[in-house]
């Protein structure tokens, strides 16, 4: 008995190869987009696969560039902060989040580098920020300790600011011509424990910082 010959060009098996999606990334870009920052994708990938991965975690196919070479980029980085500046966007500040080689000169272009902690040294070192947990939730926890911290900042610079344009004049005097039932004045013990408490107020409310709570993100 003999076996009848197989035809040329028949397809025994087909392999396929792919990057999984990390499970936090939809619902990351997701709570990006709703605080209003514009969410993009650089990647040296194809077209078709960068816009199925777009489509996926929830980045608009317009906010795509695909089959980026390594060496471009920054380049890229570059034409997004004039995007954002064009837009008024917080001042055309671009954050970019990579963990490659390949990341590593965009990393130090952009306004803010982020960095995963997994990736490479060399992205590490550019970057101005690393997510230790190697979690995208942790970007949103950057950005919302960002803010909180430089709110309070501000709200320190204006209560130091008010104390001081209430207390300076107080304590040289400026009051004390006045004909009042009692002169206006500070001993100079009374203006310098003043001056002290002044500052343990700055630090009590910037050590508040410790009680932040993290914002917490499905997946």
């Amino acid at each position: 008995m003999t076996q009848k010959p197989k035809p040329e060009g028949q397809i025994l098996s087909i392999h396929s190869i792919a990057d999984t999606v990390r499970p936090e990334a939809k619902a990351v870009v997701r709570q990006l987009q709703r605080s209003g920052v514009d969410v993009w994708m650089i990647t040296g990938d194809n077209k078709k696969t960068a816009h199925a991965v777009a489509k996926e975690v929830g980045i608009r196919e317009s906010n795509v560039l695909a089959q980026v070479l390594p060496r471009e980029k920054a380049d890229k980085v570059k034409y997004l902060q004039g995007v954002a500046k064009k837009k008024g966007r917080r001042k055309g500040r671009v954050a970019m989040t990579g963990d490659g080689i390949n990341d590593s000169v965009a990393l130090a272009q952009a306004d803010i580098g982020i960095a995963i902690g997994a990736g490479s040294e060399v992205a590490i070192e550019s970057a101005q920020a690393v997510l230790v947990k190697s979690d995208l939730r942790d970007v949103l926890i950057l950005l919302d300790l960002s803010r909180t911290t430089f709110r309070r900042i501000q709200q320190n610079l204006f209560w130091a600011f008010a104390y001081n344009c209430l207390g300076v004049p107080i304590a040289a005097g400026v009051f004390y011509p006045i004909p009042l039932s009692s002169r206006i004045a500070l001993a100079p013990w009374m203006a310098g424990l003043a001056m002290a408490a002044s500052s343990v107020c700055v630090v009590g409310s910037s050590l508040a910082l410790r009680l932040y709570r993290a914002p917490r993100v499905k997946v």
